[in-house]
């Protein structure tokens, strides 16, 4: 399906990935473990594997949202040799993904690098890899409308999510509209998290009212959000493009009643150039390749020069 969408590495890569990702499976007890995509770098770049893993190996942060919850609901791998181990990513923290919105940066395959901006990142190149991974599934990854649904809440555990008791039309057609499609993950909010934090330091009733403040003035959209109500790309009639690819001829199904298609629906993300998503016959992936740089960000922001140094002592 990704090589009908353009996205090929090579029969050698391919197997290498297989075998590598089934590998780290294995090696990190983690569920779910898929191929996410490959970020280029100025020297090498990272190859990228999802998964989710239940428990967190560091206790997270005050502020930040804990393993399995919001912008760390998954666990990103990510290697720069294929035949070499995965390095897990650091879960990640509200103000890196403040910082990351602020620059745009090109990395450079160096996960201890540091990064020189304007505005300033505290953190490592892997700190600023983690918050551009969480922007970009967060934003593209999408599933067909109406697959998922939020099960009851149980006291003490958050609500997950469970395929719908009905599941939708897959065909090849009926994947081909934008309304068809609804985002996966919760958005980031402009504080970096995907809910907001209730104040400390107050009294219950002023952190409950500044709670509520903060909801009206940062306000979340629905989990499953349909993709064609994005905001448009200036001068383009949606953030999104569909197509169909492949033989789209339909045939009779061997077993049972009614036809089918063997093409290949893709959809591309505009304002993150290289998200692309495929679906064939119920089967469904998300992947990004590109240079993690969002469409519309500043591309003009110079380095603060060096401090000028004092004259030496004759």
């Amino acid at each position: 399906m990704l090589a009908w969408a353009g996205i090929s590495f090579g029969e050698e890569e391919t197997y290498k990935l297989g075998k590598s990702i089934k590998r780290l499976a294995v090696m990190s007890g983690a569920d779910g473990v898929r191929f996410g995509g490959k970020i280029y770098g100025t020297k090498s770049d990272y190859w990228i594997a999802i998964g989710t893993l239940k428990e967190s190996e560091e206790k997270p942060a005050a502020e930040s949202e804990a393993r399995g919850e919001g912008v760390n609901m998954i666990v990103f791998w990510v290697t720069d040799n294929l035949l070499n181990d995965w390095t897990q990513l650091p879960d990640c923290k509200p103000e890196y993904i403040d910082q990351a919105r602020k620059i745009k940066h090109v990395l450079s395959g160096d996960l201890n690098g540091t990064v020189d901006s304007n505005p300033t990142f505290s953190g490592k190149e892997r700190h600023l890899l983690r918050a551009t991974l969480a922007r970009i599934f967060s934003a593209t990854a999408i599933v067909p409308k109406g697959l998922y649904e939020i099960a009851e809440e149980e006291e003490g555990k958050l609500p997950e999510m469970k395929f719908a008791e009905e599941a939708p039309p897959l065909g090849t057609e009926e994947l081909k509209s934008l309304e068809a499609w609804s985002n996966v993950y919760p958005i980031i909010l402009k504080c970096g998290r995907t809910t907001h934090l209730k104040p400390s330091g107050m009294d219950e009733e002023s952190a409950d009212a500044r709670l509520a403040e903060l909801m009206e003035e940062d306000k979340t959209e629905e989990r499953f959000r349909d993709i064609n109500a994005h905001e448009k790309i200036p001068g383009m009639e949606s953030a999104w493009v569909s197509k169909i690819t492949g033989d789209p001829q339909p045939y009779n199904k061997q077993a049972g009643e009614g036809t089918q298609s063997y093409a290949v629906n893709v959809i591309k993300s505009l304002r993150w150039p290289g998200s692309t998503t495929v679906a064939k016959s119920g089967k469904f992936c998300t992947v990004y390749v590109g240079w993690g740089l969002k469409k519309g960000e500043s591309s003009y922001q110079p380095i603060e020069p060096p401090e000028v140094q004092a004259d030496p002592s004759d």
